[in-house]
């Protein structure tokens, strides 16, 4: 009795069902007969209850569609973007608008419910289109651009060297993967993307490890970049750049101690003709004067901004007097000068840390390689505020000039502070946060003036400091 009382029941219940998704599948079959279902877009032009006439009116200026948005590619940070219609991209928009009519018409009954379901609701369903054949585009230009890009992403496989002798690392070669960029898989993605909302692609690149590692060659616990400091010194003088090559050149190899407290100024060692280094201007007092070493601050900064991202605990450190150029943004710069400022950091990881120095061109590198500790580093700021403006500036008078002429020697900086946030996380969880703060006073610019009466100033006119940049403070004088 019970069985029969729950078939009389069920019986109903399924034609009831049924009748329901009949009703879903067939009324907007009916309400929207010849007419594309509600909400069927194709990347941000509406096609929904349009006839195929009026869609493919709609879709004939789809190249010049103002929301036709770029593919943006991407691999291992790096970003290309490019519009699809760089590449002479054309459609077929009658075969399109039928494609979009067919949408809630297609497949088997599951689809066709399934798409008929999204259209009652009012859902948005983005017109997928996978037929090579509804658009075209210069496949051969596309490949070129490639090319260019895999310029920038290929690089040969390569394996770590690492050998000691008395103590300091005398050969070394960091691993690299090898990389190359699969041009062919990369065209047919993106011919997959052109009329899709996924407007992202990251690149297919074939990857190949090195075949001997760091860890490989040695037992210190060498086996990663702990981090990379770098700055760049465009405009330097030729004394300039020479002492920062012999500086750099003092710390390439050296090795840390775990536990052991670095200090720059110790290996710096003396700073006169006789370890390499050449005269560089400098001001001092009223008086514009050569000096050995000009330009070690560029080193120590460097250093300074590698300590940060490794994560290393700063011992000491000390900001420059006022801003540089060549050491921007301001508050990520160290000064060193004998026997005092110096710069000290100490290795609190469980292996030894090998210091490499390197020049590319324009811009001078720190990195420390050492035991993976499994931290990461992010650093947030600078944040300038208090921002002064230039003192009146100094004028020094010289029989070198003629009379009445004035040449500037030294440019004129603002005063400012800076807040420098460092966040030390371990495994996710942040663990500690550093706050370096930097006070910069403001500088005057200086000029030599000729004047009859003056002592003769022997000096080189050509090599003087570079201006500082443009700032924009925020607009509160708190972080």
């Amino acid at each position: 009795m019970r069985l029969l009382r729950w078939r009389s029941l069920l019986i109903p219940a399924a034609l009831g069902l049924l009748l329901a998704i009949s009703s879903v599948y067939w009324i907007p079959q009916v309400i929207f007969a010849n007419r594309i279902l509600p909400g069927v877009t194709l990347l941000d032009i509406e096609l929904g209850s349009q006839f195929p006439a009026g869609a493919e009116t709609l879709l004939a200026g789809l190249t010049e569609h103002a929301n036709l948005k770029p593919i943006q590619l991407s691999f291992n940070g790096g970003l290309w973007q490019f519009s699809p219609t760089d590449f002479k991209l054309q459609v077929e928009p009658g075969r399109l608008a039928e494609a979009a009519l067919a949408v809630g018409r297609r497949g088997y009954f599951t689809q066709r419910l399934i798409e008929s379901w999204t259209a009652w609701l009012g859902i948005r369903q983005s017109l997928v289109v996978e037929d090579g054949s509804l658009y075209d585009f210069d496949r051969p230009a596309l490949t070129k651009q490639l090319g260019l890009i895999a310029e920038s992403i290929d690089q040969p496989q390569r394996n770590a060297k690492l050998v000691i002798k008395n103590g300091r690392v005398t050969e070394f070669v960091a691993p690299q993967n090898g990389y190359q960029l699969d041009i062919s898989q990369a065209v047919d993605l993106i011919a997959g993307s052109i009329l899709s909302d996924n407007r992202q692609i990251e690149l297919p690149v074939t990857v190949t490890p090195p075949a001997v590692t760091l860890a490989d060659t040695n037992t210190l616990g060498i086996n990663i970049l702990l981090g990379r400091g770098e700055s760049n010194f465009s405009g330097s003088p030729k004394n300039r750049r020479h002492n920062i090559g012999v500086g750099a050149g003092k710390f390439d190899g050296l090795l840390v101690k775990p536990g052991e407290t670095f200090s720059l100024l110790k290996y710096l060692g003396i700073v006169d003709q006789t370890t390499g280094f050449l005269p560089e201007l400098v001001i001092k007092g009223d008086e514009t004067v050569p000096e050995f070493g000009g330009g070690l601050c560029q080193v120590s900064t460097t250093a300074f901004r590698g300590i940060l991202r490794s994560g290393f605990p700063v011992v000491e450190r000390r900001n420059h007097s006022y801003r540089v150029v060549y050491y921007e943004p301001a508050g990520t710069d160290a000064t060193i000068y004998q026997p005092a400022p110096d710069l000290k950091f100490t290795n609190d990881t469980s292996g030894y840390v090998l210091i490499d120095t390197y020049v590319t061109g324009n811009q001078l590198y720190f990195d420390f390689y050492g035991t993976d500790t499994g931290r990461t580093v992010a650093l947030e700021g600078p944040y300038i505020f208090n921002i002064t403006d230039y003192p009146d500036p100094i004028y020094i008078d010289t029989s070198t000039l003629p009379v009445g002429e004035t040449k500037k020697i030294d440019t004129a900086h603002r005063g400012a502070d800076t807040t420098l946030y460092r966040k030390i996380y371990q495994q996710g969880k942040l663990v500690k946060t550093d706050v370096f703060k930097s006070h910069y006073v403001p500088w005057p610019a200086k000029y030599l003036r000729g004047a009859e009466d003056a002592a003769k100033l022997e000096t080189d006119l050509t090599n003087v400091s570079p201006p500082v940049p443009s700032e924009n403070p925020p607009s509160s004088s708190t972080p």
